[in-house]
């Protein structure tokens, strides 16, 4: 989603509205038929239920993981369908996917995390941490920023000019101080404070100003203040540890190959394109992904409760039906796609990642699975 994405935190019953109006086509593909590899928790009628609804997902041209886990304890993890286009190559859970804008929440995080430690505050203006920065942008707040009501364009060129999002946007080679000088010829598109517009943008200037703010790389940054903290070994734009990984690979329609990041060298030599880096990119298991959300849940990035709660206030929302305040962020590319689910007391958590264009039905899908789980079955 990179440029579909809309990253949003919502209640179980409006997740499916949130991703049709993010424009995120989700998952795709026909495929050969494959054995899921699953992790199960005893013979819960419940994972009956899930493992029939993947069963017609896959049969439909599905392919992904779906992993859930209830008060931090797995229930259910299954890989599904096919994570090559051309080959009879069956998911697991340990195959790595691309997560699109739930990058955003990374980012969003981090920023909590380093306004806590004195680096800078989220009232603070763009043009107070990049210096001499041109335009009208300069004067949006970092709040502003996260939260899509500084104005900016969704997207720009190299003249700042608003442009419409393809998949190979994000791969054009564009560096930091680049990106800067774009974002400096940009116009606003709305008045700063008024109203909600999404920005890839204005994510990709926060992580130019937590760089500059503390003189780290953001990939570091996140390494350092959220990865270690959960104890996240499968979740970075690239790996460096020399630990083999089974990425899956994106297919376009009718089984089109896209490849993915790693095998395929999409990453510049210093990493990913600056179009990407604060906004989508992040590679990540199931498995991986999870920790981060149920870290945000207990509260581990932040040094105090009042941090970590003025970061939930910020942008979760109250579900009628679990009594209980979630967040359900999404992110595409239009192959690869990503959902996310949990519960803030971190009784109920589901991950959905896919790797296909063709197929239609991930948002039945994620609802169905949520459905499956009434809030007197969580306790």
């Amino acid at each position: 989603m990179q440029g579909y994405l809309r990253l949003l935190l919502l209640d179980a019953e409006r997740v499916m509205k949130f991703i049709a109006g993010c424009r995120l086509t989700l998952i795709v593909g026909t495929l050969a038929a494959a054995s899921a590899v699953a992790v199960e928790s005893g013979n819960d009628h419940r994972v009956t239920q899930v493992r029939e609804r993947l069963a017609a997902a896959e049969a439909e041209g599905a392919s992904g993981v779906l992993r859930i886990s209830i008060h931090g304890r797995l229930l259910f993890e299954s890989g599904f369908g096919s994570a090559s286009c051309t080959a009879d190559e069956p998911v697991t859970p340990d195959h790595v996917f691309m997560i699109g804008s739930i990058t955003k929440v990374f980012t969003r995080v981090l920023g909590f995390v380093l306004e806590e430690k004195g680096i800078f505050s989220l009232d603070d203006r763009v043009a107070d941490h990049l210096p001499d920065f041109p335009g009208p942008i300069g004067a949006v707040t970092l709040n502003q920023l996260m939260n899509h009501t500084g104005g900016l364009p969704d997207l720009i060129d190299e003249q700042g000019r608003p442009v419409s999002y393809s998949v190979e946007y994000d791969y054009i080679p564009v560096t930091r101080d680049e990106l800067i000088e774009r974002a400096g010829l940009a116009a606003l598109i709305a008045e700063p404070g008024q109203k909600e517009e999404y920005s890839n943008l204005g994510y990709q200037l926060l992580a130019a100003i937590y760089e500059v703010a503390t003189g780290e790389s953001y990939p570091g940054l996140l390494r350092r203040y959220i990865y270690e903290p959960a104890g996240m070994t499968n979740t970075d734009f690239w790996f460096a540890d020399n630990t083999q990984r089974e990425f899956a690979d994106g297919c376009r329609s009718k089984n089109v190959r896209w490849g993915n990041p790693a095998d395929d060298r999409m990453w510049g030599e210093e990493g990913p394109s600056w179009n990407l880096i604060g906004a989508g990119g992040l590679l990540s298991t199931s498995e991986s992904l999870s920790m981060f959300f149920e870290g945000i849940g207990r509260g581990i990035f932040f040094d105090s409760p009042e941090q970590s709660e003025k970061f939930k206030a910020q942008r979760m929302v109250f579900s009628d039906r679990l009594q209980q305040r979630v967040m359900g962020p999404a992110g595409s590319n239009g192959i690869f796609n990503a959902v996310g689910y949990w519960a803030d007391d971190d009784r109920f958590c589901v991950v959905l990642l896919t790797n296909r264009a063709d197929h239609a039905g991930e948002d039945e899908l994620i609802r169905d699975i949520i459905g499956m789980f009434p809030a007197e079955s969580l306790h």
